[in-house]
């Protein structure tokens, strides 16, 4: 579940946040480690807004800690249920 912490992010009862730091920033938090996420406005083929973000986009913290594999594929799948969430999809190129 989650719920809005402004108008530009939220937080999940899983205990990560997801917040809109810039036109093409987005910050997924979760306890102290961050990634910073370059995004780029678009649209799906519905024409649903989406976002599109590189697929090697949460190999790593923000301090440089690599990320497992495993858990990249976990920070992928909240990112783009706090999206969803936010009636924005997610697209990974």
């Amino acid at each position: 579940m989650f719920k809005w912490l402004n108008k530009q992010g939220v937080q999940s009862d899983k205990g990560f946040i997801v917040q809109f730091v810039g036109r093409f920033e987005v910050e997924y938090q979760e306890g102290e480690k961050i990634i910073s996420v370059y995004v780029e406005p678009g649209y799906t083929a519905d024409n649903k807004f989406c976002l599109n973000i590189e697929s090697n986009s949460f190999v790593a913290w923000a301090d440089g800690t690599p990320i497992p594999e495993k858990k990249q594929k976990e920070i992928l799948k909240n990112f783009t249920e706090a999206m969803e969430f936010q009636n924005i999809g997610v697209v990974v190129e």
